[in-house]
């Protein structure tokens, strides 16, 4: 991939991670976090503080992890089943462990943390796919490798 294509790559699956975000924690799961604020979660009465600038920041840094193993990791199948795998693998070492963390120290709700990890599924779903779409790989099912001894 070229330095161009990375960079529209990363920016646009950043901003679909941020609408994810956006959409799970500050809508969806609004109501079952509104008993957490002031212990479990920040209160934001204020306004956001300082330290709400480091979520942009993680979803920036999951986000170049993920272009830059979909440009060197060979994921069969089309494009939309590529961008589904890396979503998959997103989940598994971002969102899942990070979640399953969270549980096991903190007193989440186990209802919340099964809503939390199938949502952030969703998201990590619809973020591979975006790397999937825009990265434009070629197919893998489609590459045919030269023949032995060609020398190309």
């Amino acid at each position: 991939m070229t330095y161009a294509r990375v960079a529209g790559t990363t920016f646009t699956a950043f901003l679909v991670s941020q609408i994810c975000a956006i959409a799970v924690h500050g809508f969806i799961l609004a109501g079952d976090y509104a008993h957490y604020y002031g212990t479990l979660l920040r209160d934001q009465q204020g306004g956001p503080e300082w330290q709400a600038i480091v979520l942009p920041v993680a979803h920036l840094s999951l986000v170049s992890g993920l272009v830059w193993i979909y440009a060197r990791v060979s994921l069969e199948g089309s494009r939309a089943v590529q961008g589904l795998k890396l979503g998959v693998v997103a989940w598994v070492v971002g969102e899942a462990p990070n979640w399953l963390r969270w549980y096991s120290e903190q007193p989440w709700p186990g209802e919340l943390v099964v809503k939390q990890l199938g949502l952030t599924l969703l998201s990590s779903l619809a973020i591979g796919l975006t790397i999937a779409l825009v990265a434009r790989q070629p197919d893998r099912r489609t590459v045919r490798a030269m023949p032995a001894g060609t020398g190309a």
